[in-house]
């Protein structure tokens, strides 16, 4: 990846990517750190919507306000946008402030990517239809995916970390499963 694509992230994704870095498990792939490689793959943005959501993850001893605490900490290397003058109230597909923001933000940026952790539920489809541009869609294991086709991450790391948010995360396994092989080994 020569150049960085603009990418609209919403919290979980970043939660989820810095996850591993800060869990001590021995369950927790290591060998790479997902959430760096996203902020120098890529040019990241979000609404200060999602820096607020990432501060009320903060303050207890647990994996997530880790991971928060992470990402707060490394908020230099992300654009922030104050969209809340801008948009209306989220949108009633159910989906959160946050996301309803991202939606907004990768729309006004016209972003080359949309990164959300919607693929267990319907709200996939609410943000697919809400994008004006639906093949900017893309969830964390497709990025994980990604980044390994793209020298980013190792394809080692990857399909470990792939197997610990199945197992930890309950992301759909099947869903998983179809990305390794059609992006990993395809």
């Amino acid at each position: 990846m020569t150049e960085q694509a603009v990418a609209v992230v919403d919290t979980n994704v970043l939660l989820n990517l810095a996850t591993p870095v800060v869990d001590s498990r021995p369950r927790a792939p290591s060998g790479a750190d997902p959430f760096k490689a996203l902020l120098t793959a890529y040019d990241v943005h979000v609404p200060t919507s999602v820096l607020g959501e990432l501060a009320d993850a903060t303050g207890s001893d647990d994996l997530l306000s880790a991971a928060a605490d992470l990402v707060l900490k490394a908020t230099q290397h992300v654009t922030t946008h104050d969209v809340a003058d801008r948009t209306a109230a989220p949108l009633d597909y159910g989906l959160d402030r946050g996301e309803s923001d991202c939606i907004w933000l990768a729309n006004e940026l016209d972003a080359e990517l949309f990164i959300t952790d919607e693929f267990n539920t319907t709200n996939y489809l609410f943000i697919n239809l809400a994008l004006e541009d639906r093949n900017i869609l893309f969830t964390t294991p497709h990025i994980l995916c990604t980044m390994a086709t793209h020298d980013v991450l190792p394809v080692e790391y990857v399909e470990a970390a792939l197997t610990y948010y199945v197992e930890t995360k309950h992301w759909d396994r099947q869903y998983v499963t179809l990305l390794r092989q059609q992006i990993l080994t395809g």
